[in-house]
């Protein structure tokens, strides 16, 4: 059977060949009897992912391995597994993400029905295990609409920060230029953005991708959480010109409200791994402009052992196993 020349997915990839292997057969159950070609830019610039991605191969010949001769870095890397797909649209995915049953249907369905610029696919956050559902849905969508990109920018494109929500039509992505955004951790975020000015998108209500997330060490870039944080307002900067200050602003405060990064629960929430500590906040909390009580709240936080966060992020998490349920 022939390759599907509509869709491919992209997957940029580091050094984590166990959670590739789960992603890449997620995807080929969703498919079916489909053949989705699979695009994997592989920035572990070693053999860290060979045995996999042959073992990969071997069940499913459709796999596009592409290893960087150097680390390219999670931005670049991001960018590089679209531009290297050769179909029309290109679904970005997480090496530890999985797609749902029935997700590549729904996807091809919509891509077909309404062509659209860009589709946003709503998903599903569960925690590091994958057990426990955490947000059942990023977005509270009932049912799949049209929306302007300017509204999306302002309301809605923070949850765009997690890959696997971004469909692509790759022929307007490789009109645009993204050495502007590189360095921003959201780089293809400004890539979309940009070629969706003056245009809409369309979105997919139901969750159709598991997120792993939970806590900070599930992600691969853990040790520069504080400036993939700063990042979205940098971006912001970049789309200004396009845009305008009045929904950029809108955009990083949507960001802000979405993540809770001006609570003492997101300090907390970073203090359970470590991450937040007494010298980020001698470098970041103490010269800001936050209030007293914030100050005194956050060094208290970092004053107190992990592990009392720990223990409470799972009692948090058993609440929300009888609230969603487990998988």
């Amino acid at each position: 059977m022939t390759p599907n020349p509509i869709l491919g997915i992209c997957i940029p990839t580091y050094k984590r060949p166990g959670q590739l292997l789960a992603c890449v057969q997620s995807i080929v159950r969703s498919a079916g009897k489909r053949i989705i070609p699979v695009f994997i830019s592989d920035d572990s610039t070693d053999d860290t992912n060979v045995a996999t991605i042959e073992q990969l191969i071997a069940s499913y010949p459709h796999i596009f391995h592409f290893r960087n001769p150097e680390n390219l870095g999670i931005d670049r890397n991001i960018l590089r597994s679209v531009d290297i797909c050769s179909c029309r649209y290109a679904w970005l995915l997480g090496e530890d993400d999985r797609l749902l049953p029935g997700a590549v249907s729904s996807v091809l369905d919509v891509l077909k029905r309404e062509d659209p610029r860009f589709l946003y696919v709503n998903y599903r956050s569960v925690d590091a295990s994958m057990k426990i559902v955490l947000k059942d849905r990023s977005l509270p969508l009932m049912r799949a609409d049209t929306m302007e990109a300017s509204e999306f920018l302002a309301r809605d494109a923070w949850s765009m920060g997690f890959i696997g929500s971004c469909v692509i039509r790759t022929e307007y992505w490789r009109a645009i230029k993204p050495d502007r955004y590189i360095g921003t951790y959201f780089a293809h975020v400004g890539r979309v953005m940009e070629y969706l000015k003056g245009q809409s998108l369309f979105r997919i209500a139901d969750p159709l991708v598991l997120n792993r997330c939970g806590s900070p060490g599930t992600f691969s870039w853990t040790d520069s959480t504080f400036e993939v944080i700063s990042g979205w307002k940098r971006l912001m900067k970049e789309l200004e010109p396009l845009y305008g200050g009045e929904i950029c602003q809108d955009s990083v405060q949507s960001f802000e409200r979405a993540h809770g990064l001006n609570s003492l629960y997101f300090l907390a929430y970073l203090r359970a791994d470590s991450v937040f500590n007494r010298n980020v906040f001698k470098c970041i909390i103490r010269s800001s402009e936050k209030s007293i009580g914030y100050k005194l709240g956050s060094w208290i936080i970092a004053l107190t052992p992990p592990i009392f966060f720990q223990g409470m992020r799972f009692l948090l998490n058993q609440v929300r196993a009888v609230r969603y349920g487990r998988l």
